[in-house]
């Protein structure tokens, strides 16, 4: 026998000695799961609180990880909607659950590394490049070692002398282990600057909003996220001269006080864009949560004035939220579901983007209804007992808050939207002190 002739055979022998493990192993079957849908934040660096990159770091998590995802706490996505609704849905399928279950209670079990795919690569720095001008938050900010979770504003004024338009930006934060998340919001008002000079010059707290109405919004910052570049050619965004930016940034203690300084990078464009963004807002501050109420209940609704298509919609409650639900009633008696969260957390608030954009038309209502848990039953309830919740800016107070993001169909209508946004807001606030005086007028009975 030849040399390439036995060299054939034992590596043919050899291959058919070779162990076969029955049921999926990490290498084969896990690996695949985990690099799409959990290493972009549980990997060193990232604000995961421990990786899962090597088959030793999922194997050490390997029932922790399965029983997790079969409660669908990982990874983490609030809308009931999936796919089909939202963009980037992180959902776990149910095929894809079984494996992780299966896996783990075989002992997890690493399989052959022939069959281990490559780690994602993921962008470091500025994603599309150096930009065009990187806007950076003067000092770094402190985060404590322990206590709750920290919502700060950070103003960063323009200071333009003219229109600009941008096609890209992103938040890239120092300290990825304590950014939860990032959302530039535009001031055209000066409402932020003198927040801030009464807590020192260049950021203020503010748990509940940033405190004034959004001229509008620039993309922001969350684990894993891409920037991307807007091609399309009927809109972007226009940055008026004396807007500031607003960076709200939400951060977690880590157990050891860490720092963030957090920059924006914007790319520009010579493209006047022929639509901008707009917004609807809807809220409803008459909160006055009894202790051991299990769902107290608030509305809020918004008829259009103009045809209005929606690209992203976003809800805000506090830690005692239980569920939010957003629909539209469209003028020919229909009904659109735009947004259910029937397990409201308060770590998880993002901007959903909706898969295909919604034209809703002229005389829609907006909807929104908003549940708060104040009973000792809710496990997220801060206090122990329960007691009487007010609304106000802490995360141990209560409010809520709705936004859909999108454009006017006409983009000679975008006034006649924003009039009617900021006459809704308006109007909303006076009812919520009107309620407000009343209960002092007349207490509502003890323990309701």
């Amino acid at each position: 026998m030849n040399t390439v002739l036995m060299l054939s055979v034992l590596l043919a022998a050899g291959a058919e000695a070779r162990p076969q493990v029955e049921g999926p192993t990490f290498c084969r079957d896990v690996a695949p799961i985990l690099f799409a849908n959990c290493t972009s934040c549980h990997r060193p660096g990232e604000v995961g609180p421990f990786p899962l990159v090597t088959y030793e770091d999922a194997r050490k998590r390997a029932r922790q990880t399965a029983r997790i995802c079969e409660k669908r706490i990982m990874p983490p996505w609030k809308p009931a909607a999936g796919r089909e609704t939202f963009k980037n849905a992180r959902i776990l399928t149910d095929e894809q659950i079984a494996v992780l279950k299966a896996w783990a209670e075989a002992g997890a079990p690493q399989g052959d590394e022939a069959d281990l795919p490559p780690l994602p690569k993921f962008p470091e720095g500025w994603h599309l490049g150096e930009p065009d001008l990187i806007l950076t938050v003067p000092k770094p900010f402190v985060i404590p070692a322990e206590g709750p979770d920290i919502y700060v504003h950070f103003v960063l004024p323009l200071n333009f002398k003219e229109d600009r338009y941008v096609r890209a930006c992103q938040v890239l934060p120092s300290n990825r282990r304590v950014a939860h998340h990032g959302v530039p919001i535009l001031d055209a008002s000066g409402t932020a600057r003198r927040l801030a000079a009464k807590h020192g010059g260049d950021h203020y707290p503010n748990f509940g909003g940033p405190g004034f109405i959004p001229r509008g919004f620039l993309p922001g910052y969350a684990p894993g996220q891409l920037t991307m570049e807007d091609e399309t050619d009927d809109r972007g965004l226009t940055l008026p001269k004396g807007t500031d930016i607003v960076l709200q940034m939400h951060y977690h203690p880590t157990g050891k006080e860490e720092t963030d300084q957090p920059r924006i990078g914007l790319y520009f464009t010579d493209r006047k864009p022929k639509r901008n963004p707009c917004i609807v807002a809807l809220a409803n501050n008459d909160v006055w949560i009894p202790p051991g109420e299990k769902a107290f209940r608030r509305t809020d609704a918004f008829r259009l004035p103009v045809d209005f298509e929606v690209r992203d919609i976003w809800a805000h409650m506090h830690m005692i939220g239980k569920e939010v639900r957003v629909w539209a009633d469209l003028p020919n008696g229909k009904r659109k579901e735009l947004l259910h969260i029937p397990d409201w957390d308060f770590n998880w608030q993002e901007s959903y983007l909706y898969a295909q954009p919604l034209v809703l038309p002229k005389g829609t209502w907006i909807r929104a209804e908003f549940v708060w848990d104040n009973s000792a039953d809710n496990p997220r309830n801060p206090n122990h007992p329960p007691k009487l919740i007010e609304w106000g800016e802490g995360s141990t107070d209560e409010m809520s808050g709705l936004i859909l993001g999108g454009v006017t169909v006409r983009p000679e209508e975008e006034w006649i939207l924003w009039a009617a946004v900021i006459g809704h807001y308006f109007e909303m606030e006076n009812k919520a002190k009107e309620a407000q005086k009343r209960r002092q007028q007349n207490p509502p009975a003890a323990g309701r």
